[in-house]
């Protein structure tokens, strides 16, 4: 690839806010890589059920990325966080520019969720931008040399699993001692 599309210059931007501490504009950079994910996996969709049915998609490798556990189909009150992380994340920043004060992250691992409050920790950012960036629909997307992610004690380059879910799935489903994690 020549040079990087959308997708990686948004999750590049993603990382720089990250690492700054804003998670609001990690988000406002992450989101539209979801989307543009999201639609080449299922171009008929609608903006809004691409992007929550992704997130659902991924579910399993953003929860464990997040949370150091796996939940599936989780919901609080009848709202899933595919629904949540849409709702109260994607939307108001695409229409309002900021996140709704519903959703809010921490940088301690705390999880919080009650009926007018989903407070994730900040990995659950990270979890998203890997499934972006493992996303087989982005195989040949690149970004700045050096970066890096650690999962579960292993070093990960962005640039070597661009589009490539298998190391990665493969590590987590031996971290959590099983190969049928990911069906």
């Amino acid at each position: 690839m020549n040079s990087p599309s959308g997708v990686s210059r948004r999750v590049q931007q993603c990382v720089e806010r990250l690492q700054a501490q804003d998670c609001e504009g990690a988000l406002v950079n992450l989101f539209p890589a979801i989307d543009k994910t999201a639609k080449k996996r299922r171009s008929k969709e609608g903006v809004g059920q691409r992007m929550k049915a992704f997130l659902q998609d991924e579910e399993v490798l953003i929860m464990a990325v997040a949370t150091g556990n796996v939940f599936k189909g989780f919901s609080f009150d009848g709202m899933s966080l595919h629904d949540a992380l849409y709702k109260f994340g994607r939307t108001p920043i695409a229409h309002e520019g900021e996140l709704d004060p519903r959703l809010t992250f921490n940088s301690n691992g705390g999880l919080q969720i009650g009926k007018d409050q989903w407070n994730l920790p900040i990995s659950y950012i990270v979890g998203m931008a890997l499934a972006v960036i493992i996303a087989p629909e982005n195989v040949g997307e690149r970004t700045a040399d050096g970066l890096g992610i650690t999962l579960f004690e292993k070093q990960f380059a962005l640039n070597d699993i661009w589009g490539h879910q298998e190391p990665v799935r493969e590590h987590i489903c031996k971290k959590f001692h099983d190969p049928y994690l990911f069906l």
